[in-house]
């Protein structure tokens, strides 16, 4: 017995809302990373900084990818400012406050959403 579209289309609904709780929860885990990053910039490793860019990056385009545009705005605020410093910048204070306070608007973005996935 072949499916029918209406289960077909139950099923990808399904994946769909499996595949966002998924990432969620792991945007809850890069984001500690994105934190653990930050701090490792405050000590002086810019290296820190592109990897902090790339995660915000894949959770921007991930988030949008899934309608997640709130959090997919929030994202993409730490990436903008995390990729104006440059190659290799060291950023000063105020760039440090500011990818804090991004970060902090998406955890709590984050916090809105349910948890649960894995």
């Amino acid at each position: 017995m072949n499916p029918t579209p209406e289960d077909n289309a139950a099923a990808m609904r399904s994946r769909i809302a499996e595949l966002a709780m998924k990432f969620v929860d792991r945007s809850r885990e890069e984001l500690a990373a994105m934190r653990a990053g930050l701090d490792r910039l405050r000590a002086g490793d810019t290296q820190a900084l592109p990897e902090i860019r790339n995660l915000a990056h894949r959770a921007a385009g991930t988030g949008a990818t899934l309608g997640f545009s709130a959090l997919s705005d929030k994202a993409r605020d730490i990436e903008k400012i995390a990729e104006a410093q440059g190659p290799g910048a060291v950023p000063d204070a105020a760039i440090l406050a500011q990818l804090g306070s991004a970060m902090d608007a998406l955890e709590a973005e984050l916090a809105r959403m349910p948890r649960g996935a894995a």
